[in-house]
């Protein structure tokens, strides 16, 4: 376990001064209550008949302790003289973990720095101002000792250093990711030192090889250790990290210099995917700290002879649906709290069952219908007894269907189904054409394509949250999506590539190069629309067959990723991309797919692990796998 050696005062003419008395105006124009620093919520009202004082502070960390912050607050009437209303005002801040009030004294966080927003409201009017923690640690990990530092103080040697396999250059994670590994290729040194760098914290980290993998090492940061990085970074612009070496001969060399970004807000709710190695549906919830992967329903609860794939969650993560086997011998629909079925139709189930339900749905934003696929088009049904309203959508065979975020459109694929179809729903499309449905009241009007190429296949399609841009999938080669079999040692779509088409057509579809990895397959939104440096933000998952640093090789199994996306920049005409990380706590050991987004994981309510039926009851609330602590 990691364990602090020292603290050490950053090297600044602030440092000077008195660790209360410490103020900086950042404003170049000097308005302190119109200027918002970059990388601060700009979204706060204010009001100029409301002072905060001290304006802007800055403090600095040293031995170990939180420093306190007394504010006061100061009302300005007409003439301009001004009253203290310190002990009237309500008082908050935007950043949690960097500390907290008692009344109006703020007391930092020991062990973090960051930026955050100091938030002072009083009878309806609301004023902030910035309060900066900077922080400077070292830290001494596993195979490092209390010297180990001091070996880095010599000057560098030229030649190859370090190499950082994992995470890739530029990548944007989550604040509430939980911890972010790096894989690295020691390239002769034995022991390391990783210097992370933002405007207010200076980290620096020793170990030896914590883990050794694939002839590298792998150091995981606790969660601590993660934490004071996320809470420092979040919001703000890339932070720097790198990673130097010493060798036994006491010869330093250095590894590239790289970018890694922190978003401003954590990501809520969760996503549900099937688990093909155990044939089941699998959650991951984002929004608990030390969340594990969990099994959520597989064969047993819904009477499945092979496995539980193709699966639709409501967008409230209430309701899913289920399709079992391939292709579909049921279709079914439960309760998410409960995992109570709602309804079930078929012919059995199981091995005997006949398959001929629909493979893929997607539910309508405020879950009062259901569209489900098949071979002679789109129905629409009702959620509660799956009876279809409305049938023979889209113009012909129909398959993998989403419904946008207004609910007044449907993306599909049209396609050529093959000569049997009229029997069963079809798992895999060929020679796919995106097309969407619009409706008008209550009627649902022709089908218009928005890409279609001879040759081509373009499938799962899937609207991102504000629904100006629809992901899809390529085959070049124009490959069966469904390919081969997923869990097998071959891709399932060796050529399939991720695309992005504005929803309107007001752009061309360009490819992703940014997250491109190997069959790259079934790109799935978060439905959350989140805030970064005053810009909307939103997730994109998918599966691929990418290497995962050192723990995965190339096209050895497909894994879900994760990109950050930015709207602002893809309506440009660039990708809007960050560079693409790997999910954390799914099992790597397993074939994972169709990673399906809710804004909440609805769990079942307890008041203690008897009322979970075999689960644990953490909070009031009913998991698989308990949460690390």
């Amino acid at each position: 376990m990691a364990r602090l050696v020292r603290f050490a005062i950053l090297v600044s003419s602030l440092a000077l001064a008195s660790v209360l008395g410490c103020t900086r105006n950042p404003d170049p124009m000097g308005d302190n209550d119109a200027y918002v620093p970059p990388g601060v919520d700009a979204g706060i009202p204010t009001s100029g008949n409301l002072r905060i004082d001290p304006l802007d502070h800055v403090v600095m960390l040293a031995g170990g302790a939180g420093q306190v912050v007394e504010y006061r607050a100061y009302l300005r009437d007409g003439s301009g003289s001004e009253t203290e209303v310190t002990s009237a005002v309500s008082w908050s801040t935007t950043a949690i973990d960097l500390g907290s009030f008692a009344g109006s004294t703020f007391t930092t966080a020991s062990d973090r720095g960051g930026r955050t927003n100091i938030v002072a409201t009083y009878m309806g009017m609301t004023t902030s101002t910035t309060l900066t923690v900077q922080f400077e640690r070292i830290i001494i990990a596993d195979g490092a000792t209390a010297e180990t530092p001091t070996r880095f103080d010599g000057t560098a040697t030229a030649g190859a250093g370090p190499e950082v396999v994992y995470p890739d250059d530029g990548a944007m994670v989550p604040p509430n990711l939980g911890s972010l590994e790096l894989h690295y290729m020691p390239n002769g040194g034995d022991a390391f030192e990783l210097a992370v760098t933002t405007p207010d914290l200076d980290l620096r980290i020793y170990f030896g090889c914590p883990e050794s993998v694939g002839g590298g090492c792998i150091y995981s940061p606790s969660r601590a250790v993660w934490q004071t990085i996320a809470t420092a970074a979040a919001g703000r612009d890339p932070i720097t990290y790198q990673l130097r070496s010493v060798s036994a001969a006491g010869e330093i060399r250095e590894g590239e210099v790289r970018t890694l970004a922190v978003a401003q807000e954590p990501i809520t709710g969760g996503l549900y995917y099937w688990n093909a190695g155990g044939g089941s549906i699998d959650r991951f919830e984002f929004g608990v700290p030390g969340a594990r992967a969990e099994r959520f329903i597989g064969t047993g609860q819904t009477g499945a002879g092979m496995c539980v794939g193709c699966h639709a969650l409501s967008r409230d993560g209430t309701r899913i649906s289920v399709g079992t086997d391939i292709p579909t011998t049921t279709f079914q629909v439960f309760d998410v709290a409960t995992r109570t079925r709602i309804f079930s139709l078929g012919s059995g189930g199981g091995f005997g069952g006949f398959p001929s339900q629909p493979n893929f749905a997607s539910w309508a934003p405020d879950s009062s219908e259901l569209v489900t696929s098949f071979n002679t088009g789109l129905s629409i049904r009702n959620p509660t007894t799956g009876a279809i309203i409305t049938d023979r959508l889209g113009g012909g065979p129909s398959s993998q269907p989403d419904w946008s975020p207004d609910g007044q459109h449907i993306v599909f694929v049209r396609h050529d189904a093959p000569s049997f179809a009229g029997l069963v729903d079809v798992g895999g499309v060929s020679g796919g054409r995106i097309t969407i449905l619009d409706r008008a009241g209550s009627e649902w009007g022709s089908p218009r394509t928005i890409v279609s190429i001879d040759g081509v296949n373009n499938y799962y399609p899937s609207y991102s949250p504000d629904g100006r841009f629809i992901s899809f999938c390529r085959s070049p080669s124009n490959i069966n999506s469904m390919g081969a079999d997923p869990d097998s040692g071959t891709s399932a779509v060796p050529d399939a590539e991720l695309w992005l088409i504005p929803s309107d057509r007001s752009g061309a579809a360009r490819q992703l190069t940014t997250i491109a990895g190997l069959a790259d397959s079934w790109p799935k939104w978060d439905p959350t629309e989140y805030e970064n440096q005053g810009r909307p933000l939103y997730w994109m998952s998918w599966t691929s067959r990418r290497s995962y640093g050192l723990r995965l090789a190339r096209d050895q199994r497909a894994q879900i990723w994760m990109a950050a996306f930015d709207p602002t920049v893809a309506a440009t005409g660039e990708q809007g991309f960050r560079a693409a990380f790997w999910l954390p706590a799914q099992d790597i050991g397993t074939a994972n797919h169709i990673p399906q987004w809710v804004t909440s994981v609805e769990r079942q309510t307890c008041t203690d692990s008897a009322d979970c039926g075999g689960e644990f009851c953490i909070d009031g609330r009913c998991f698989e796998e308990p949460p690390l602590l």
